[in-house]
């Protein structure tokens, strides 16, 4: 498996400014998900095609890469959760407006 960037580390060693998905939400990454990591200082996105119970993600890079790296846009990878910075399912946010007084 490559070396992905840990993003949980991440979040408890910078936690003023580094935001990463719950444990609820990772949990509920499924296929064709998207998911942002990062290799080598270069984030990206992965269109999720597996996923395990213990976590285990494969999927395909969905983007172009800037960085020389191991691997390009479409080929497979695998990683874990825990490497994971942010989730587009593709369904719209709710966001809840407040009333004015």
């Amino acid at each position: 498996m490559l070396e992905f960037v840990d993003a949980q580390d991440m979040a408890r060693q910078y936690p003023d400014t580094f935001g990463v998905p719950t444990n609820e939400e990772l949990a509920g990454i499924k296929s064709g998900d998207s998911v942002k990591v990062s290799h080598n200082n270069e984030r990206f996105w992965v269109t999720v095609t597996r996923i395990s119970k213990k976590g285990v993600i494969t999927g395909r890079v969905d983007n172009d890469l800037i960085c020389v790296q191991p691997f390009k846009y479409k080929d497979r990878i695998v990683f874990e959760t825990r490497h994971v910075y942010s989730i587009w399912s593709g369904k719209p946010i709710k966001i809840k407006k407040e009333k004015k007084a």
